[in-house]
């Protein structure tokens, strides 16, 4: 809604929007929920492309049949988003028509960005992971983790630009980049109130993936460390390389379907928190910066 003329808008304080963002996450809980769920369980059906951040060669990404799962099973994920996002809007605000039409008009636009925002969460994860790499072996265990929290605070900052983008792409209609420009022109008119915001899900998401891929993790680096500390000094680059891809594919022969199955239950609670609190966020910054408009 649209505030009149000369009509005072009341900037939200970072508790209040948390508190709407909660509010809405257990409201939606029935209606909203099993949506996202449903998303994150599109990698159990049968020929989806399986694998995460850590045990995806790299090289599949040049394949055709591969590119076209990936193209296919992203498209009705951003889909089954669309419509969580429309139903999120109609639990806030009210009914707004139909949900089917305008969520399949808003999937390439959905699909885009979601391949923006993993592209720069996949650097700052991957940034992260090299980061508690190095400091595991040249520091210890716990500076190690320190250190690995260093590129994570730019990726989150990074992040707030497209933060927004999937409620104009839905709900204004807007194409992919128009949805991407205007998350990023919302968030600069309260970067640092927004970045702060953000980093709360951006936290549940972290500790989501961890769930899913942190025995893998630690299963990887433990097996790699024993072999590095039975290898000599002078270890050539290549058997290093060599190493550290085999320990990698070791852990990912030996993980369980089970903390597969518990790491996309967790993805899709933090991401459905992640909507609650974006759009509460959201429909803030959209009323102020309409207000201002007028």
């Amino acid at each position: 809604m649209v505030p009149a003329a000369g009509e005072a808008v009341k900037q939200h304080s970072i508790r209040e929007v948390l508190a709407a963002g909660w509010r809405l996450f257990m409201a939606g809980i029935g209606e909203v929920f099993p949506w996202v769920l449903a998303a994150e369980l599109l990698q159990f059906l049968p020929f989806a492309n399986t694998g995460g951040f850590l045990d995806t060669d790299v090289s599949l990404f040049l394949k055709p049949v591969y590119l076209l799962k990936a193209a296919v099973f992203g498209a009705l994920q951003a889909f089954l988003y669309a419509v969580a996002v429309m139903r999120l809007a109609r639990l806030a605000d009210g009914p707004q028509g139909s949900i089917i039409w305008p969520a399949l008009r808003a999937t390439p636009s959905v699909l885009v960005g979601y391949i923006a925002y993993t592209l720069i969460t996949m650097l700052g994860l991957g940034l992260g992971v090299l980061f508690f790499s190095v400091g595991l072996i040249m520091l210890g265990p716990l500076p190690g983790l320190l250190v690995s929290l260093i590129p994570l605070a730019p990726t989150v900052a990074a992040g707030t630009a497209l933060a927004f983008f999937i409620y104009p792409a839905v709900l204004e209609h807007r194409g992919p980049m128009g949805a991407l420009n205007e998350s990023a022109r919302l968030a600069r008119t309260g970067w640092a109130r927004a970045s702060l915001i953000v980093s709360i899900p951006a936290l549940a998401l972290l500790a989501a993936w961890l769930a899913g891929n942190g025995v893998e993790l630690t299963r990887s680096m433990s097996e790699t460390l024993k072999q590095l500390s039975s290898m000599q000094a002078d270890v050539s680059t290549d058997q290093l390389q060599t190493l550290l891809s085999g320990a990698t594919s070791q852990g990912a022969e030996q993980g369980f379907w089970g903390w597969r199955l518990l790491g996309a239950i967790a993805d899709a609670i933090a991401w459905w928190y992640t909507l609650a609190v974006c759009y509460a966020e959201y429909r803030d910054l959209k009323s102020r910066a309409e207000a201002r408009s007028h």
